[in-house]
């Protein structure tokens, strides 16, 4: 779990909602990006992210080393200001045994989760390639091979977290998520996110432009790694 030192009301309610459900869970100390200086930050940050941005961006990137350092063969990532489903194992246990070759498995989206079914789950579950950015990233499980890829090809902050991994198609990542989530917001919980770069972004015809050439080579690559994963025979009418 990620949750900066001074953070301590979240901390303790995080781990009072893990123990209800009798999970324990390792404290990962998050990045204060307010601490960090020019020389601090990896060459390449885009300069228009905020502080919170930074830190939240380098926490995970931080938890990716931790996973690669211990050679865990999964790891679930979650933020510290989130709700858990009471099937939260039971479903990433499912999902690790199905031998899909994934980088990570979201199990949170503050958006409707729209895009290809790849594998069905029990419960109705699925896990969807999407094909419209879902957003958040506050809880998802990752492989060590899919820590290692992370690290390499988003370990600079370009762009928010969650709109990295919303890009997971560009950087030749499999990252599918799950349908419908374990893993949710706790709206009452303040953010401690402020000044965030898409409260700056201004539309232009070349943004417009982009964005739409950017949905359709989403939809085609999201296409392309649907029918390489169903080759695994994962996805039944259940």
């Amino acid at each position: 779990m990620l949750n900066l030192d001074r953070a301590t009301q979240r901390r303790e309610t995080m781990l009072d909602r893990l123990a209800v459900l009798g999970l324990e869970s390792e404290i990962l100390r998050a990045v204060d990006g307010r601490a960090l200086g020019a020389a601090d930050l990896p060459p390449g940050t885009e300069p228009g992210l905020s502080p919170g941005e930074i830190g939240c961006y380098l926490s995970h990137v931080n938890s990716w080393e931790t996973v690669i350092q211990r050679q865990l063969p999964y790891a679930i990532v979650l933020e510290d200001d989130v709700i858990l489903s009471a099937n939260l194992m039971n479903v990433v246990e499912e999902i690790t045994a199905l031998g899909m070759p994934f980088d990570a498995v979201r199990l949170s989206a503050l958006f409707p989760v729209r895009g290809i079914p790849v594998a069905s789950l029990s419960g109705n579950m699925r896990l969807v390639l999407t094909t419209k950015p879902p957003s958040g990233a506050q809880g998802y499980l990752v492989s060590l091979d899919g820590a290692k890829r992370l690290r390499a090809r988003l370990g600079v902050p370009k762009q928010p977290i969650d709109v990295a991994l919303d890009r997971y198609w560009k950087y030749g990542l499999c990252i599918p998520v799950l349908f419908p989530p374990v893993v949710e917001e706790d709206s009452l919980l303040e953010s401690t996110i402020v000044g965030r770069i898409r409260d700056k972004y201004r539309e232009t015809v070349i943004r417009r432009i982009s964005h739409i050439a950017e949905k359709k080579c989403r939809k085609i690559a999201a296409f392309f790694i649907a029918r390489r994963l169903r080759k695994y025979g994962l996805l039944n009418s259940r």
